[in-house]
């Protein structure tokens, strides 16, 4: 038996991290359920996006920065 994963096995059961990851099944936007799991993750990308737009016209920084033009991690810097 593998001492270090009976180990963190023991962590994770302590500190509620059972596995369970949370997945997001459906979305409700607008009073419409979607399902499909790349439509969830393109209307979260969204949201977050116009987020970021929101905050980068009230603070007038980046104004060099075309946001429609890209996703949440080139805007982040993620990617390289």
């Amino acid at each position: 038996m593998n001492k270090n994963k009976t180990i963190w096995d023991i962590i994770n059961l302590e500190t509620n991290k059972t596995g369970n990851t949370g997945k997001i099944n459906t979305l409700n936007i607008d009073g419409n359920s979607i399902s499909v799991r790349q439509e969830i993750a393109n209307a979260i990308n969204k949201y977050f996006l116009t987020l970021a737009k929101s905050i980068n016209t009230k603070q007038n920084e980046f104004h060099s920065h075309n946001l429609d033009d890209t996703t949440l991690i080139h805007y982040l810097g993620w990617v390289v």
